[in-house]
């Protein structure tokens, strides 16, 4: 399989993929295997099942619909293109606990074309630092209650989202 033309301003991940002769052989033989040529996988996630249908459940009682979902999606593909410049192929670090607002910032990363770098939130500031180096990141979406560590590495020229708390997101 030989790497074809892509639409990502930013080729980081793709200059960084093992030689194409590594690739393993990936076949779609069956009909429901047959994918277009290009696919936003978010959106296509969040196409189908209606609005009304729970997406999600928490510990707490809380339900987040299909409805839900692609708004907040929407909503944050917009902010990562618009306020903080992300471009097809940028990679964006993800912060915090495992929740509904997480997963929706990684579908967002994913429908605005860009590469989720989902990070745990108990790691240390030296431990980010190196994680965005070699990733080269520049934008990050993060947990109000993860953000101080991230603060804290020091990351250059890092522009940065939170989400949580009394809002749901602020630059």
């Amino acid at each position: 399989m030989k790497p074809r033309a892509t639409a990502h301003v930013d080729t980081f991940a793709r200059d960084h993929l093992p030689p194409p002769d590594e690739w393993p052989e990936l076949r779609f033989d069956l009909p429901e295997l047959r994918y277009p040529e290009r696919l936003n996988c978010a959106d296509e996630l969040l196409h189908g099942p209606p609005g009304d249908r729970p997406a999600f459940r928490t510990p707490d009682g809380a339900t987040w619909t299909y409805g839900e979902l692609r708004a907040q999606v929407d909503r944050l593909a917009h902010l990562l293109t618009g306020d903080l410049g992300v471009v097809p192929g940028n990679q964006v670090l993800l912060r915090g606990p495992t929740t509904p607002w997480l997963a929706a910032c990684w579908l967002a990363v994913l429908k605005a074309g860009a590469v989720a770098v989902t990070v745990l939130a108990q790691q240390r500031p030296h431990e980010l630092s190196t994680i965005c180096a070699i990733a080269e990141v520049r934008h990050a979406l993060c947990d109000v209650r993860s953000v101080d560590d991230l603060v804290k590495a020091g990351v250059p020229d890092l522009r940065l989202a939170t989400y949580g708390g009394d809002s749901p997101v602020t630059c």
